[in-house]
């Protein structure tokens, strides 16, 4: 027990040794969690801490009691947090029906309670530029809006409009407010959207609101159901809204519990700017990582910096995510308190996030009924002042601060991109070429090829005319000696014309012109053997690691060799091999024709335009541009269906089958594949708890 003890306290300390050895940074040692980020091939690496705990806010609230004594209360259940223009901070002290109006040091300014309609369990506070203050009473099904001094001013009851039924449930949890003056108010359990109100407080329209999202089971409930089963349905309705946020160019930031646009960006139009955007996906959790059950993200708020950073937090899985402005991942961390032996920067169940002018960062938990502040280390503040000098066009200037980053940490992949911005805006665009790559950047990796395409077109286009002309000249010449001497480059009397494997492969090209008659010869003339389509099997093998190893970034910025080439062998082959052993057997079910040597045969043939094609497409894409990319796309896509064609040809030849006969077929293939896949990994997963079984008997028999 002791050999162990110490065993892993070496373990321990090595581990320690490696972190500080490899992340040398100040204060890293006092963050109680650990921070990540992507590379440029979305992998999940550690990097230093981006942010530090400095300290709790809020913990005991003074209050004055009837006989002028003063207690002190803690918060119960707050559920919003909002920083104002001067940082001073307010908190919807949800379950003790007020707000908390500290100042920026976390010192007690007030309580706001409006003792003339007596709030019922706020759970949203938004303060504007003249100190207005609006509050989500939720309790009470109102928004109220105080003047700066917290008197009345305004209650922003249910809206009235025609096209809100009786059903809508209004109960307001939080809400934002535009210069312009109007309201955009998120309420629970509102599928509707956002319910927009005008300065006046009169219902103006619903806002962002969220799609119905459709699985295949309603899919196929829709298709075989009555009107009167559907009815029993329970309704498919958008998920609703959960928090919100602005920021000084009016865009409107949601979080939602959808399992696509959790984080959506409105325009004024409420048009979703970020659709193709997906957030704190594969992201990995210490709170969670102890736990078997999978744990869904739930992401419960959203807030913007004044360099437009988005900051998320993730309720289940007590994941703080930061993002720039385009959305790019800059880095997360994770971890949980305990309830009773909190650490000072670990959250329990955060509800809302803020950033103040200093670029601390606040996060207010519902469970430890207290905030949590957070101020940029060396690193993180050099990452948000780079960024900030990009955005700003001052590409010098952020170049600086990036060669310190990658400094700390070179695996940092945003760093090689702002340095690649750099050298592109000074010129240097093979250096921002390669440092493109470096970022992952498929976009600039592509503009920075086309300048140096065009810089050496112009260099060399004379020489290059003169090389088309010759090779021009050339080809009429040999057209002509051939039609006036009838000359052929392989004459039929060679004994390598004769040979059966050269016969064979020739076959092949026949079968692209005319593929039911060439497939039928496979099968009836014997012009098909295994050697050959051996052959084309093994060059269909090497055309996808060409293709793999070989294709322009531009158009593989994360290549499939990331996960090794013998990972893409086994794939390949494991699909072939299961579809011609299924095809087969379906066939000879089927009354088909085809023995098994002509399905294999057929099917090797079948991949020949991919192997005509690929290797050619995969070579030509590095003098391609994304300028280029509907070329190659068409290229692609021609390349698949011709290949698919030629399978469904293939079939109908060899099997004799008709139309409908050869669909079938294909699909009962497809089945029978995934079914035997489905049983594999049965069989292996039993073979492997009966081999424990084994091995745990045999264990307790020797002891």
């Amino acid at each position: 027990m002791r050999n162990n003890q110490s065993k892993s306290k070496y373990v321990l300390w090595l581990v320690c040794l490696i972190a500080l050895t490899g992340f040398p940074m100040k204060a890293s040692a006092d963050v109680p969690y650990r921070t990540f980020t992507e590379d440029s091939y979305e992998r999940t690496i550690m990097t230093q801490s981006a942010y530090s705990p400095v300290g709790v806010l809020a913990q005991e609230i003074p209050v004055v009691n009837e006989k002028g004594e003063t207690e002190y209360s803690s918060l119960q259940r707050p559920q919003d947090l909002f920083i104002a223009d001067n940082d001073d901070i307010y908190i919807a002290d949800t379950d003790n029906n007020r707000i908390v109006h500290l100042n920026e040091d976390g010192e007690f300014i007030r309580l706001i309670t409006v003792p003339e309609s007596p709030l019922k369990q706020p759970q949203g506070v938004f303060v504007v530029k003249n100190g207005d203050i609006f509050i989500a009473d939720t309790g009470n099904k109102r928004v109220v809006h105080l003047d700066r001094n917290g008197k009345l001013l305004k209650e922003i009851g249910r809206p009235d409009s025609r096209f809100i039924n009786d059903s809508f449930v209004y109960e307001p949890t939080n809400m934002v407010v535009d210069q312009r003056g109007f309201i955009y108010v998120v309420s629970k359990g509102s599928y509707n959207g956002i319910i927009q109100f005008t300065p006046e407080g009169k219902f103006d329209q619903f806002f962002g609101t969220n799609k119905t999202e459709v699985t295949l089971m309603d899919i196929i409930r829709r298709q075989f159901y009555s009107k009167e089963q559907l009815s029993r349905q329970v309704r498919l309705l958008p998920v609703t809204i959960r928090n919100i946020d602005i920021d000084e160019q009016g865009f409107i930031y949601t979080v939602s519990g959808s399992k696509t646009e959790q984080v959506k960006k409105l325009n004024i139009r409420g048009e979703n700017i970020w659709k193709e955007k997906s957030f704190n996906e594969n992201m990995f959790s210490i709170a969670t990582s102890d736990s078997k059950e999978l744990v869904e993200n739930q992401l419960t708020d959203v807030s913007l910096d004044q360099n437009e950073n988005v900051t998320i937090i993730d309720k289940s899985k007590n994941i703080v995510s930061q993002y720039d402005a385009n959305g790019t991942l800059l880095f997360y961390w994770s971890g949980r308190s305990a309830l009773g032996n909190s650490l000072v920067g670990l959250t329990l169940a955060p509800v809302a996030v803020e950033t103040n002018s200093n670029k601390r960062l606040y996060i207010l938990d519902e469970a430890l009924n207290l905030i949590q502040v957070y101020e940029p280390t060396e690193f993180g503040a050099m990452v948000h002042e780079a960024y900030k000098l990009m955005q700003d066009g001052k590409y010098l200037e952020g170049e600086q601060y990036w060669n310190k980053v990658l400094k700390l940490n070179g695996h940092f992949s945003p760093a090689y991109k702002g340095i690649a911005d750099a050298a592109f805006s000074r010129g240097e665009y093979e250096r921002a070429r390669d440092l493109f790559k470096l970022a992952g950047d498929g976009t600039g990796y592509s503009d920075s090829f086309w300048q140096i395409r065009l810089q050496w077109f112009q260099k060399n286009f004379s020489t290059l005319a003169n090389y088309a002309i010759i090779a021009g000249l050339l080809l009429w010449i040999l057209i002509k000696l051939k039609q006036k001497f009838n000359f052929r480059i392989m004459p039929k009397s060679s004994k390598l014309y004769k040979q059966t494997w050269f016969q064979q492969a020739k076959h092949v090209f026949y079968i692209l012109k005319h593929p039911i008659d060439g497939f039928g010869d496979l099968r009836y003339l014997n012009k098909g053997g295994y050697i050959s389509a051996s052959v084309i099997l093994i060059l269909t093998v090497i055309m996808l690691l060409v293709k793999s190893f070989y294709t322009s970034f531009t158009y593989n910025p994360v290549p499939v060799y990331a996960k090794g080439s013998a990972y893409i062998l086994t794939v390949f082959l494991a699909v072939w091999f299961s579809w011609v052993i299924c095809n087969y057997l379906v066939g000879s079910i089927k009354q088909g024709e085809a023995r098994f040597k002509d399905v294999f045969v057929g099917s090797c043939y079948s991949l020949f335009p991919v192997v005509l094609l690929g290797i050619p497409l995969a070579l030509l894409s590095n003098v391609f541009t994304q300028s280029e990319a509907s070329i190659y796309s068409a290229i692609e896509i021609g390349m698949i269906l011709w290949s698919g064609l030629l399978f469904f040809w293939n079939i109908q030849a060899l099997q004799n089958y008709g139309v409908g006969e050869t669909v079938l077929n294909i699909t009962l293939t497809a089945i029978t594949m995934t079914i035997m896949w489905v049983l594999l990994f049965i069989l292996i997963g039993l073979t492997s708890e009966f081999g424990n079984f084994i091995y745990t008997i045999y264990q307790e028999v020797s002891m």
